[in-house]
């Protein structure tokens, strides 16, 4: 009876195991170990309709204006100067945000 039950739990803990094991062998196959560079980067989207979208997309050094809808792929716009992404903004810690609402609602009446 004992042994029954080590032995299904060893099988679980070696299925679980197996199957992490494939994840990362899977995650180092498509990334590729960094020495690839993807050609074509989607650098921003926007969705401009129920299922329309205008993509920038990246090419080498070519970046396109894509309009994207179900079933079609058009070219907007070669755009002849890159446009660079800027850094995304820090967000507020979550301390300054907790103490300016203590201010707040300390000087509400």
């Amino acid at each position: 009876m004992a042994g029954a039950a080590v032995r299904t739990v060893l099988s679980l803990l070696a299925v679980v195991a197996l199957i992490l094991v494939a994840g990362w062998l899977m995650r180092r196959v498509q990334a590729g170990d960094g020495l690839s560079r993807r050609a074509v980067r989607v650098l921003e989207g926007v969705s401009v309709g129920a299922r329309e979208r205008v993509v920038l997309v990246e090419v080498g050094t070519t970046q396109l204006l894509l309009g994207v809808a179900p079933g079609q792929v058009r070219t907007l716009h070669v755009l002849e100067q890159r446009i660079e992404r800027a850094a995304p903004a820090a967000a507020p810690r979550f301390a300054d945000v907790l103490q300016r609402l203590r201010r707040s609602a300390g000087a509400a009446p």
